[in-house]
């Protein structure tokens, strides 16, 4: 089985799990899609780990940095703006440490937390559970290869 295939089914798989699972809890689904395909955009692995994680927690961090900001100059029209763009700077400045490069990482991190209203517990839940989705997703998808592979007598090829 191509690797391709087997992503798609197992990618398919947990998306359907997780949709059912985060209407069960209340979580908004499509905030670990959000992280799930940075894990992937990130090279996937323990790369993708390493760079989405830190960056997308990061980023919630900015994010609920500038609503705090902007919340405490309440009556200026333009606190909200000021604050977004003094985190986007601090998002993109931060990328010159290594931990934190992922800037599209960073970015996804705030604008989950503004899709959520700024819940953060329920942001950074989503954002792990992303991530850990596509851990899983590409060892399950990995694992399907192998089996496959040994079921038809053949050596898998590299992925």
């Amino acid at each position: 089985m191509r690797s391709t295939i087997a992503v798609g089914i197992t990618v398919g798989v947990l998306a359907g799990l997780w949709i059912w699972a985060s209407q069960r809890f209340g979580l908004p689904a499509w905030g670990a899609v959000v992280s799930w395909a940075a894990f992937f955009a990130a090279g996937g692995k323990r790369a993708g780990l390493a760079k989405t994680l830190p960056a997308a927690l990061s980023g919630v961090l900015w994010g609920w940095l500038a609503a705090l900001a902007a919340g405490a100059l309440t009556g200026w029209s333009g606190a909200l703006a000021v604050a977004v763009g003094v985190a986007a700077f601090a998002m993109c400045a931060q990328a010159l440490w290594r931990a934190l490069s992922f800037i599209p990482g960073t970015f996804l991190g705030a604008a989950t937390l503004f899709g959520t209203g700024v819940d953060v517990p329920a942001t950074v839940a989503v954002l792990v559970i992303g991530v850990v989705l596509g851990l899983a997703s590409e060892w399950s998808a990995d694992a399907l290869v192998r089996a496959t592979a040994r079921g038809a007598g053949i050596e898998p090829a590299a992925s």
